[in-house]
């Protein structure tokens, strides 16, 4: 039992990680932060190839503004992981661990 309760304690931080990997991103991109930065490099590997997904199967997620187009895919992404950290939650309290 207690590999189960490890083993949801890594997803459920693996997925904070991304989470806040996905955020920084965002704002990241609205600054415009230079790409060449070693660490804007490791974000934009992390989540480009989800984000990437996302825009080829709903492209109206790009939007278009009078400065540029804004990207919405890392949104969804936020959406989709939060709703995964619940079902991780949900499950480590049914079986009764503390996520």
């Amino acid at each position: 039992m207690i590999l189960i309760e490890i083993l949801l304690k890594i997803t459920y931080y693996l997925l904070y990680f991304y989470m806040l990997c996905l955020i920084i991103t965002g704002i990241l991109s609205l600054v415009g932060a230079n790409p060449s930065n070693p660490l804007v490099g490791f974000l934009n590997a992390l989540t480009s190839p989800p984000c990437r997904y996302v825009v080829r199967k709903f492209p109206k997620l790009i939007v278009r503004s009078q400065h540029g187009f804004y990207d919405l895919s890392p949104i969804v992404l936020i959406l989709a992981v939060g709703c995964l950290m619940i079902i991780v939650q949900t499950i480590a309290n049914h079986l009764g661990f503390f996520v």
